[in-house]
């Protein structure tokens, strides 16, 4: 069996629950009140306990799918692939914890300068019951909120099964996948399956075609031009043209589209800039992956092409310029079918998360994967799925 002995200085509280005010009235119904002090807009607490005599105080760190999304979603990820590793005894406890996983929403991490009394330990078990969450207590073991082992780093377990919980809003906000829905993720997967890349079977599906409005094809048109005339600026940068007739350049493209409404705020402040940072230039020169994308979309591109390799830019840039204007663009394009675009939507969602666990675990793409080309896809795709009605400067590549 796992060691009981070791000194707890330590702990993380994991929860489907992402309401801080949830955390809040827990944190005051366990320590009272009077002795919980909240700070930095609620993501940090502060809670003595003891006697007069002997008082210990105890901090709370708190993070949430809301408040840091990004990090949130990388912690997650790293926690799932890291306990995918243990050499569990017990199977069904061990697969229904990485489903367990992929439902959180919250973090509490808990610190002190002390070891943990087995009175507090006892108040973390009561928290996590407030909050639905599981407990990792110390660096080893992963407890219920009853306080029973579920899975230490040896693949022991006090339990022989375990009920997976989820926030209310996921339970009833999203119904079973459909037919389509599910056969669309049974073809992605059994495609990166035949290219020995890593599958996560606990992804669920993307949206649901009855569900899912496609942009139209004057956005899309206006978009794949706008990336067009910025990613130009960023090759003209990167290259180290002079400013001012790189400026001009991209006057007269802007002029000869009259693409000046098409811009982004984002876009629009690199356009102005006359000395970018190299982090910008590098940002905006990855454009051209998405203008392939939106040429894809509008049927000048007759593939996507597996993720392995970066666009043809020469002949993405010749495909505009055969067009003098806009209106002779947009008359040529022809939006592909809502199917086509979400099946391929659905693909790189699970290609980017097999590229974001491998980031985490700092090894490269898997099978010959160019992470560059995937994330710049992925944007992609979820703008012309409308995902969570995201505008370009913001969308978002969740996995």
């Amino acid at each position: 069996m796992s060691s009981t002995t070791e000194v707890i200085r330590n702990a993380a509280l994991y929860s489907p629950n992402f309401d801080l005010e949830a955390v809040i009235e827990a944190l005051n119904e366990v320590f009272g009140a009077k002795s919980v002090n909240m700070q930095q807009e609620s993501t940090y607490a502060k809670a003595k306990t003891g006697s007069w005599l002997g008082k210990s105080e105890y901090g709370f760190r708190i993070m949430t799918g809301k408040t840091e999304p990004d990090k949130f979603e990388e912690m997650k990820n790293g926690m799932y692939h890291f306990f995918a590793q243990v050499p569990a005894q017990k199977p069904t406890v061990h697969e229904k914890l990485l489903i367990q996983i992929t439902t959180l929403n919250m973090v509490i991490g808990v610190e002190s300068d002390k070891a943990f009394s087995a009175a507090f330990q006892q108040q973390l078990y009561e928290l996590a019951r407030k909050l639905n969450a599981i407990v990792l207590m110390g660096a080893r073991n992963l407890m219920t909120q009853e306080g029973k082992l579920l899975l230490d780093l040896d693949g022991y377990s006090e339990v022989d099964d375990f009920i997976v919980t989820a926030h209310s809003s996921l339970l009833h906000d999203e119904p079973m996948p459909s037919a389509s829905a599910s056969a669309r993720k049974d073809r992605s997967e059994r495609r990166l399956r035949e290219e020995g890349v890593p599958v996560n079977a606990h992804l669920p599906v993307i949206e649901e075609e009855d569900q899912t409005r496609i942009r139209s094809v004057e956005e899309v048109a206006s978009r794949a031009i706008a990336l067009c005339i910025a990613a130009v600026k960023g090759e003209s940068d990167g290259a180290g043209e002079n400013p001012e007739e790189t400026s001009d350049l991209i006057a007269r493209i802007t002029n000869q589209y009259e693409a000046q409404a098409f811009f982004t705020e984002r876009e629009r402040a690199y356009l102005n800039e006359s000395a970018p940072e190299r982090s910008q230039i590098a940002a905006f020169s990855w454009g051209y992956e998405s203008y392939w994308v939106m040429l894809w979309a509008l049927g000048f591109i007759e593939k996507l092409e597996r993720p392995d390799r970066i666009c043809d830019v020469g002949h993405s840039v010749s495909v505009l310029q055969q067009h003098e204007d806009f209106e002779g663009f947009l008359r040529a394009s022809r939006i592909r079918s809502k199917q086509e675009i979400m099946d391929e939507a659905d693909l790189i969602y699970r290609y980017d998360w097999a590229c974001v666990d491998a980031r985490i675990q700092n090894l490269e793409a898997p099978a010959g994967l160019d992470a560059g080309v995937v994330y710049e896809r992925h944007r992609s795709l979820n703008w012309l799925i409308r995902y969570m009605d995201q505008e370009w400067d913001y969308v978002t590549t969740d996995t």
